[in-house]
Parts: C-alpha cells; structure tokens; sequence
C-alpha cells in the first residue's frame, strides 16, 4: 500500500482504543524508540500494513484545541524528505492526581501522533565507524534529501517550521534510503520553552543545539541550519562526536574536523577508492557543512541556498562526463546550414536567445527539434576589407580540431543576399554578407564568472586543475 493510500485509510483521529488494539495495549515488545518526546511504538493495522505511534510526554505544554489546531496543520504536510503524519489522538481521563499536597480529581490528557512507518530505522545506524553501510554517493544523495526536507520546512511554505532537534535519530530511511525527517513541527505541540528543556534531558541532543538557542533561548531556522551544519560533517566523516556536556555545541568536534578533513589526503585516506571528482564532492560538502556551524547565526546560509550548493557541487561531479560527450558532436547538425537553419533554431536572432557579444560579433543560443543546443556566432560585418579571409581562416583552423578543452565548432554558414538599402538617401540592391559559426553549447558560460570577488566559485584544486589545462593546451598542436 503506498503512503498515499494509506494516508486515506487511516483515521486521522483514531480514538484511544484503536491504538491499543495495533500496539498490542502498547508493549514493551512494539516499542521501537524513544525520546525527550515520547516512546514510539509500532503499530499494525488490520491489513497487514505498518505504522508508528508516538506516544508523547505529559507536559504543561499546550493542550486540546491548540493541538488540535497544530496537528491540523502539520497534518497536510506533503514532500518526499518528510515523514508523513497520518493522524493524531487526543485523549483526556479524569484521574486522581496530587496537588499541592492534596489529591484531587483532574483532566490528565494523552496525546498520540500516527506516522507512516519506515523500516530501514533512523541514519544513526548507517553512518559511523569503519564498517558503516554507506558508500560517498548515497552518503551525498541522504545530505540532499534532508536539506530538500528541510527547505521545505523553512523556506516552502507561508509560515516556516522549525524543527530545533534534528540529529540522525530524527531521519528516517525508507526501503530505497531516501532519508525522510521525524519529530519536525514537535516544538508547536510543545512550545519552544518546553521543547528545549525536553531536548536538554536526552543523551543524544548533546552537540546538536545552536549555542544562540541553548545559552539565550533564541530561535530561528538559523537554529536548525546549525545542527544541519554537525549532521552534514557526521554524515561525510563518519565520526561520531563525543557525548560531553561541556560541548553542548559542538566545537571540539569542529575543530577535529577542520583540522583533519580539510586536508586533501586525509580525504584520499577515508575513502581511498574515489574518483577526482568525487573527492572534491566530498570536501566542498565539509566547507559547507562548516560554514553552517558559523557562530553568528547571520553568517549561516539558508536551506535554500545550501540545496543549490549541493545541486551545484553535484553537476560539478558532471562535468567530467560532460566533457567526454563533447567529443561526439551534435547528432542532427549539419556541417554547412543554410541561413535559413540558422535563423530558425535561433528564433530569427531574437533578443531573448543573446546569450554573450564581443568584438568579432553576437553569441545566441541554438535550439535544434531534437532539443540539443549549440552556441551560434553571428560575425559583425563592419566592413568587407578582410573579412572573407578572416572566416576562411577561423574556419579552416578549427572545423577538425578535436581536443577535450577547446570549444569544437560543428557548422558555418556564409551567404551572400542582395536587399534593398538606402544609401545617400536613395535605396539601392546590395550584397549583405551573413558570416556565422555554429559550436557545441557549453551552459556554465565563461571562466571570468568565476574567477573574481569575494563570492570566488572555484577553489585551490579547481585553479590547479585550470593551470594545467591551460599548460596542455599551449602544448597540443
């Protein structure tokens, strides 16, 4: 059954009695986990099908509608990174408590959240030690699912969530190791006060928490930034932090991993079996993983902007395959287009396909039917002197040049047309050069774009590797 269908045949507000029935009256034996929240416990339904049934701590936090409210909300939550929540019991019996010294009769409420059920269990079982399960590229692909749930939480909805107790223990794996994030929304049903004495009380919170939000009780999404911040090192180091109390935030473990993990050959060492490129992957996700744990929350990026550093360190991984592609020119282009061609796949050298100019003319993109592009030069014609020989001798130098780090050019075009001008304020017929050279379509655009000012896109290994590109190709002949 999947998560949608079970979302529909599960009772968003299951009373009391039907959770004993699935917990087996909650036993020691269904229970699967627990936290500063509650204990967890898994619950099966008549069907066969799973879920998880927390069973959340009494506390002086809100009660009835609120939660009601709450739940409500968190209820129709939707992404692919989230653990769904399918329903919630709130219960209240009149018991015999003490008050004051004195018992009295009073509402004790129990308060349940339903959740679909994953079996692979929480990433703290798959990411520490030698013999972890994961290898660096499911390693990478858990990192972006938990920052994609995270923008989501923070950035995709009109009133952002904060989670403030991510840890490993709170991201879920499903049958695929798609990493899905738990317990998010909790601090609502709580309250933030109640949530950080609630989180302070379990052993593995400790290193998580954002010094601004444990030492003043500050909150923001740039609280959850920095515990996402330790679990992106955890994840691509494989270390486990030591559990002292006296380094609530972490930064005995930043300073291990600043010193250590930012060398190149320590990298080498941990994963000794990885490509250049993947290598990289690995240390650009350290820096970011860093740069989370900034002290000042206001230096902190923002789950969005960290989900496109790693889409962007993840195309980089890419480009290698990119490059080797670009050898095999574009199937459809022919080697000679007619104006025509050119003017069609480039819709009539419109404004909205210019995509660079310079001295020796204007650069569109060209979309062919088959949707691959080429980069299409359209030479500027400001006088006839030379020109001809000039095109000839662009052209003949670099139609057969083949080499991984030079642009390949895979068509030219020269037409002559005769149209009707006006000269000297008469209109006269004369011949109109069009001069035009067609290259494979590279998308990152130039090297200046990343080369200059404080936000520099490349680091010491990507210079390196630009150096002796270059130095190759002043040799290839």
């Amino acid at each position: 059954m999947q998560n949608s269908q079970l979302s529909s045949a599960f009772p968003r507000e299951p009373t009391l009695e039907f959770l004993k029935h699935i917990t087996e009256d909650f036993s020691s034996e269904r229970e699967v986990g627990r936290g500063g929240f509650g204990v967890v416990y898994k619950g099966i339904l008549q069907s066969g099908q799973q879920v998880t049934v927390k069973k959340l701590v009494r506390t002086t936090g809100i009660h009835d509608r609120r939660f009601q409210n709450e739940v409500g909300n968190l209820l129709m939550l939707e992404h692919k990174n989230i653990v769904k929540l399918l329903g919630s019991c709130y219960h209240a019996e009149k018991k015999l408590v003490e008050v004051n010294g004195r018992f009295v009769f009073s509402d004790v409420p129990e308060k349940f959240l339903c959740y679909e059920y994953l079996s692979n269990g929480s990433l703290d079982n798959y990411i520490y030690g030698e013999s972890s399960r994961l290898d660096w590229p499911m390693r990478f692909k858990i990192i972006i699912g938990i920052c994609s749930g995270l923008h989501f939480l923070h950035e995709e909805r009109r009133e952002a969530i904060v989670h403030l107790n991510l840890r490993p223990s709170n991201i879920l794996l499903d049958d695929n190791m798609v990493p899905k994030i738990v317990d998010f929304g909790l601090s609502r049903l709580f309250g933030e006060e109640q949530t950080r004495i609630l989180t302070q009380n379990v052993v593995g919170w400790i290193g998580y928490i954002a010094p601004e939000y444990n030492y003043r009780g500050e909150v923001s999404v740039k609280s959850d930034i920095y515990s996402l911040g330790v679990l992106i090192l955890e994840i691509v180091t494989g270390l486990e932090k030591d559990l002292n109390a006296e380094d609530i935030s972490s930064r005995l473990f930043i300073d291990n991993v600043f010193e250590n993990w930012t060398n190149k050959s320590h990298i080498e060492s941990k994963y000794p079996t990885l490509e250049e490129k993947y290598l990289q992957q690995v240390k650009r996700c350290i820096e970011l993983g860093l740069n989370c744990m900034e002290i000042d929350p206001k230096n902190r990026p923002t789950a969005g902007s960290i989900l496109a550093k790693l889409e962007e360190i993840n195309d980089e991984a890419r480009i290698p395959e990119i490059m080797e592609k670009k050898l095999q020119p574009i199937s459809a282009f022919p080697r000679e287009p007619k104006l025509q061609f050119v003017e069609g796949i480039t819709g009539n050298f419109s404004n909205e396909r210019e995509i660079g100019r310079g001295s020796f003319g204007v650069v569109y993109k060209g979309v062919l039917q088959s949707g691959e592009v080429a980069a299409v030069k359209r030479l500027l014609v400001v006088s006839q002197i030379n020109q001809d020989k000039q095109f000839e001798n662009e052209v003949r130098s670099l139609i057969d040049v083949n080499h991984t780090n030079i642009v390949q050019l895979i068509g030219y075009c020269y037409e002559i047309q005769r149209k009707l001008k006006q000269s000297n304020g008469k209109y006269v017929f004369t011949d109109t050069r069009e001069m035009i050279l067609c290259y494979e379509y590279l998308p990152r655009g130039s090297l200046d774009k990343y080369l200059y000012g404080i936000l520099v896109a490349l680091n010491q290994y990507d210079f390196n590797d630009i150096t002796v590109v270059l130095y190759q190709l002043m040799h290839y002949q």
